[in-house]
């Protein structure tokens, strides 16, 4: 694609003296948080003492890139995106529920045959997951493991340790190179210690299969930590009160169990005499599981952490605090380090050169993420073989929304905000409902109106734009100030030529709102 935030240097043709040429067949490993905000870890300036020293190791032994974001924060579409380099508008993966639907299946949109696991494979690897997973794209070598009481509902460290040494003691029996996705589902809701985190919950997330409690009840255990709330930060999108620190307190405490994780499968990797030769590579499928970060185009719900290690190929302590990089990048990349032939049909470019600390060539300058189905029910997709330009009127859970991310700016279209719809409750209230019970008793000053925000959050505004340098939490929004046009008009031309280039079904409606907002 040659759009603006896609672009390459068309004289860049890789003189591949190059990462893949000094490390023959190098092995994959691919790990993944579930619901994971950017700012959690101790590596990307946590203060919480120990919540994660695993991935803040593994950031200390290769780089860490500051400004990666998610094509789209559900979890199922973001993973679709991580394994094809696609975005949703292009792979038809838009929520849950039917995807494709209908409509984009009759305007005569194809599913993605291929990713980057059934490249690997397909290329002699050895490939698997233990953990969640998300695309019918992916084949593997050996069964994935994860189905809840294999994994201890994606929150046991010792079922993942024992799992990725089995995996990779058989791809050493193989003979091959290896790659497999290890997806932790912490953070994912119920948080630790949670009220929502009781036998009813868990009972029924086994679906009836044979499994064996911890000391405590559960089919995992709990977290190392257990923070005091009065400690837990808050992210800016939210206020410095205690009431969100209290329910706060329990996901750091996830975030920790998550990293437990992570250390099982690091340690199963340095036991297995390979870690030498294996890409390690870590990110988030989104953001924190509360309204304006999951389900929402902010930072906080499509920014991630991005680790990758590469002993002797990537420089320890690297960070790289300027680059911009999407999801859709990921799969081409691990094609190029690991000597395939480049993917096609691909949303995203091979960022290999940044891992040398090469930054010149790179010029990507801002990320697309979307947002479109929460859930698709049969029969109402059943009701659409075209696209209406006004479904979000008919369908609760369809809002269809779009951003670019920058290191200083975050512009959003709401296409379906119009002063009267709201969000579904399916997309979160618990943020909402906080505000409105405490704004008569608000502990953040600093912070707009909670009523005010209670009430923003449900409806949005159509056109958002945010100095994130300045305004992290992103509360002020500068779409119409006239300081900021010529920016606005920069992010909407950019926008335009982005969704033509993809095909996105919403390029007819944003065209005729950016024309009647000139």
């Amino acid at each position: 694609m040659k759009h603006w935030i896609l672009t390459a240097l068309a004289s860049f043709t890789l003189v591949l003296t190059s990462l893949a040429d000094a490390a023959q067949q190098p092995n994959v490993l691919l790990i993944t948080a579930d619901d994971m905000g950017w700012e959690s870890l101790g590596c990307t300036g946590n203060t919480l003492p120990g919540i994660s020293p695993n991935l803040d190791q593994l950031a200390s032994e290769g780089i860490l890139i500051d400004h990666c974001y998610i094509s789209t924060p559900i979890c199922g579409p973001s993973r679709e995106s991580l394994y094809t380099g696609q975005f949703p508008q292009t792979s038809g993966y838009m929520g849950h529920g039917v995807q494709p639907p209908t409509w984009w299946k009759k305007a005569g949109g194809t599913r993605p045959k291929t990713s980057i696991t059934t490249e690997l494979k397909n290329a002699g690897y050895f490939t698997g997951c233990v953990g969640k997973h998300g695309s019918t794209a992916c084949r593997f070598s050996m069964s994935p493991r994860g189905a809840p009481h294999q994994t201890g509902l994606g929150r046991d460290p010792a079922k993942y340790y024992k799992f990725v040494r089995e995996f990779l003691a058989q791809s050493k029996e193989e003979g091959k190179p290896f790659y497999l996705a290890a997806n932790a589902h912490d953070p994912h809701r119920y948080w630790a210690r949670s009220r929502g985190e009781n036998p009813n919950w868990y009972k029924a997330m086994m679906h009836g299969k044979e499994w064996s409690p911890y000391p405590n009840g559960k089919p995992y255990p709990d977290p190392q930590t257990e923070y005091d709330p009065a400690d837990c930060p808050v992210p800016a999108m939210y206020p410095n009160d205690s009431r969100f620190k209290a329910e706060l307190s329990n996901y750091y405490d996830s975030v920790n169990r998550m990293d437990e994780v992570v250390g099982g499968v690091l340690k199963a990797l340095d036991e297995s005499g390979m870690a030498d030769n294996t890409i390690v590579i870590f990110l988030s499928d989104h953001g924190l599981p509360w309204a304006m970060s999951k389900w929402a185009l902010y930072p906080s719900g499509t920014r991630t952490p991005l680790i990758i290690r590469w002993p002797g190929q990537i420089q320890p302590e690297l960070r790289n605090a300027e680059s911009v990089v999407s999801v859709v990048d990921i799969a081409p990349t691990i094609a190029q380090l690991c000597g395939l032939d480049a993917m096609e049909q691909v949303d995203g470019l091979s960022f290999a050169e940044l891992l040398k600390g090469n930054t010149s060539n790179w010029q990507r300058r801002a990320a697309f993420s979307c947002f479109n189905y929460m859930n698709n029910a049969k029969e109402l997709d059943q009701l659409y073989e075209t696209y209406p330009a006004d479904l979000y009127q008919q369908m609760e859970q369809y809002r269809p929304s779009r951003a670019l991310n920058t290191p200083r700016y975050t512009y959003v279209w709401n296409g379906w905000s119009d002063g009267e719809t709201q969000q579904p409750r399916t997309m979160g209230t618990e943020v909402p409902a906080l505000l409105r019970k405490n704004a008569k008793n608000p502990e953040d000053s600093a912070y707009p109106d909670y009523a005010e925000r209670a009430d923003f959050i449900l409806q949005r505004v159509p056109e958002e734009l945010y100095d994130v340098k300045k305004d992290p939490g992103c509360l002020n929004n500068l779409a119409n100030n006239p300081e900021y046009q010529t920016v606005l008009n920069s992010f909407q031309t950019n926008m335009t030529q982005l969704l033509e280039e993809s095909g996105d079904h919403e390029l007819k409606n944003y065209t005729e709102f950016v024309a009647g907002s000139r």
